[in-house]
């Protein structure tokens, strides 16, 4: 069942602007949903997908794709965010995509047109940005849900 693979990018606000810190996550389940809906001036699209991602304790924390986690105001803090991971959604939200990214640095936002994530969404299927986070402690994984 945790077969695929999702790539997970972290936003972070620089001085120098924004970056983006790209996390693997290999033995996830991902659980698309593609809707068609019927809009006044024609159909539309919005296609979602809910990730379950499992994590062990490692040093008193869930640990996810080898990075510890943390919450998403204390990673905006934290001096090394390529070494945690965390999950926001709202105004300032992370965001994945259903593949493995091969590169490991940080993505300059402002190198993409229309931003990294614009660029991204615009490009391929299956980008899509967190809405809502849960975690489960019985069976430990997260569910994370975008859009």
């Amino acid at each position: 069942m945790y077969e695929d693979v999702v790539t997970l990018f972290n936003r972070k606000v620089t001085d120098a602007g924004v970056l983006w810190y790209p996390t693997v996550i290999e033995g996830v389940h991902v659980a698309p949903e593609s809707v068609a809906a019927e809009a006044g001036y024609g159909r539309a699209r919005d296609d979602r997908a809910a990730v379950l991602i499992p994590y062990v304790w490692a040093g008193g924390a869930p640990c996810v794709g080898g990075k510890t986690y943390v919450p998403p105001k204390l990673w905006q803090k934290v001096e090394e965010p390529a070494a945690y991971v965390t999950f926001a959604g709202g105004e300032d939200f992370d965001f994945f995509i259903t593949e493995d990214w091969l590169g490991t640095e940080p993505v300059e936002d402002g190198a993409w047109p229309g931003g990294f994530y614009g660029y991204l969404a615009g490009q391929r299927d299956n980008v899509f940005a967190v809405t809502a986070v849960s975690r489960y402690k019985a069976l430990p994984h997260f569910e994370v849900t975008g859009r």
